[in-house]
């Protein structure tokens, strides 16, 4: 078998998941669990953090949800989008799963196949312009989901730009989410869950923490930006994935060789060099390779020229031997490789680098 894994501490995303329950209490923590757990497995995070207090998992899609059902996992389930009309039927079937509704066809689908009293929850667009209902709307919404039978168990929204404590629209949002719920209020509505805080405005904003947060990134032990990371260190989260193989190969090159495709790395004197059986096809993207590095006996030590589909070069020196474990995520010895030091140097986001995981690599839960 090739020695490659990703290891997921689970440990250490309890613990992550202990300390957004502090930062938000009294309000519930919900665990983000969409595309896989964030490349983690979706299930077997989901276990962690119910049994570190979470109380809610939220999912991207229908399909997800009934993975976790199928799981065996009974938790309360929020599909954070509307499912199709046509896939009512099926997330009605599975019992404890909240879709998420903000429009009238969307309601409807639902009432047609729901038992009477299905707790939903409303979205309200407050400024992230990605889907939900109006604010202007909202009231009336929340009506015809309640006249049509069913349970309006929460309301929601999300902040776009809460990663930059320093922009004034998520300070916007707020108002705005407030006065919709000042106006559902007004009409004799006041669903119990409430819900706008992710991972950025839990760490930063006490303003927008209602009766739950929904954490992401976060719960995985990785600053949601830049701007974060000072924050996300000093409340002490623990980044919980780890991407591990071994040296299955040595071998010299003489000084202006060049070496994998496109020679996109050349030494500049003879230089002892590792092959390790990882690559683009379990989700390092080819750009990973030139400026990166990876971490053998405890050192930092550059990658050489870019990715190839299954396999990477590192430079090392005579004291690597063939079976010598490397990370490529996460820490050895004294020295650690951060999801978001990463993402900074490909110019993309945490979000990406988890979510593009593929699925060859096992993941083992240590």
């Amino acid at each position: 078998m090739r020695p490659t894994w990703f290891s997921v501490d689970l440990d250490a995303l309890a613990h992550n998941i202990r300390v957004f329950r502090g930062l938000a209490a009294p309000a519930e923590v919900c665990m983000v669990v969409k595309a896989d757990g964030y490349g983690h497995g979706a299930a077997a995070v989901a276990v962690a953090a119910l049994e570190a207090g979470a109380t809610w998992l939220a999912v991207a899609f229908l399909e997800e949800a009934a993975g976790l059902r199928e799981s065996g996992l009974n938790a309360p389930i929020l599909v954070l989008s509307e499912p199709r009309p046509d896939e009512m039927a099926d997330l009605a079937a599975l019992g404890g799963v909240r879709p998420t509704l903000y429009s009238d066809a969307g309601v409807d689908a639902f009432a047609s196949v729901a038992a009477d009293g299905a707790p939903v929850h409303l979205k309200v667009d407050t400024g992230m312009h990605r889907v939900g209902t109006t604010m202007d709307a909202s009231v009336a919404v929340a009506r015809r989901i309640l006249d049509s039978g069913l349970d309006l168990e929460g309301v929601f929204s999300h902040c776009a730009m809460a990663d930059d404590p320093e922009d004034p629209l998520t300070s916007l949002q707020v108002q705005r989410f407030d006065a919709v719920l000042a106006e559902l209020n007004t009409a004799g509505i006041r669903p119990p869950v409430v819900h706008m805080a992710n991972t950025a405005t839990a760490l930063g904003r006490t303003d927008a923490v209602y009766s739950m947060v929904r954490i992401g990134i976060g719960a995985y032990g990785v600053s949601p930006g830049p701007e974060m990371a000072d924050r996300s260190r000093s409340v002490g989260l623990r980044q919980a994935l780890s991407i591990h193989s071994r040296v299955t190969h040595l071998f010299d090159v003489a000084g202006g060789e060049g070496v994998g495709y496109g020679h996109l790395w050349r030494s500049v004197a003879d230089t002892r060099l590792a092959t390790v059986p990882v690559g683009y096809a379990d989700g390092l993207t080819r750009g990973w390779g030139p400026g990166g590095v990876a971490l053998v006996g405890g050192a930092r030590r550059p990658l050489c020229g870019a990715i190839s589909m299954d396999s990477l070069v590192v430079e090392v020196d005579e004291g690597v031997a063939i079976g010598d474990e490397v990370v490529l995520l996460g820490s050895q010895g004294d020295e650690e490789i951060g999801v978001a030091e990463v993402a900074e140097r490909l110019g993309l986001i945490p979000w990406e680098i988890l979510s593009r995981l593929g699925q060859r690599p096992p993941r083992l839960y240590p």
